[in-house]
């Protein structure tokens, strides 16, 4: 009994080749060369880094052999100096900034006779003379409005010797910018 079917034949498909023995062991002399590489890199790098360390403490040790006691005498209270300094510096009081700033605020009418500045509280006390009542107030005024001023209190008012001019008191206290080096 022949029947008339064509059967008709599938392509075969191909199965990847499970990893063969072979290719385990290439693939794994790979890694054995490519972490020796490494492991010879990192060893030759570690003595080239301790060939280094040994020059420099072989070099430290012939300076340190060089010196004498009075150089490193010198050389340490050099830098013992310094780091006064350091600290000294940034609290230092800057005068000369008050006097600029009295000359850039204060009225041509006014005279100021005396100063003194207490560095504790931050308070420039300024004795002078006036023409008048308004240009005490005016220049007080002038010294509230400046940036390093917090407050300014008028006080011990009185009349001149000759009468013409009002003697007055000023308590300008100040942000400690207007004297630090900036």
């Amino acid at each position: 009994m022949e029947t008339g079917q064509n059967v008709q034949q599938l392509p075969k498909a191909e199965i990847a080749a499970p990893a063969t023995p072979r290719n385990l062991l290439f693939g794994s002399l790979i890694f054995l060369f490519v972490t020796s590489a490494f492991y010879l890199f990192s060893a030759g790098y570690k003595k080239v880094a301790e060939t280094q360390v040994q020059n420099l403490d072989n070099e430290i040790q012939d300076t340190v052999a060089s010196l004498s006691k009075d150089e490193v005498q010198k050389v340490l209270t050099l830098d013992a100096e310094i780091k006064k300094l350091r600290t000294l510096l940034p609290n230092h009081v800057y005068m000369s900034r008050a006097f600029q700033f009295l000359e850039t605020n204060t009225s041509p009418k006014i005279a100021f006779s005396s100063l003194n500045f207490d560095t504790t509280t931050n308070i420039l006390q300024l004795s002078g003379t006036a023409p008048s009542l308004t240009d005490v107030s005016l220049q007080a005024a002038a010294f509230k409005q400046a940036p390093d001023v917090r407050d300014v209190v008028i006080r011990d008012i009185g009349i001149g010797r000759d009468g013409r001019a009002y003697t007055f008191k000023l308590d300008v206290f100040v942000l400690k910018s207007l004297i630090l080096a900036q």
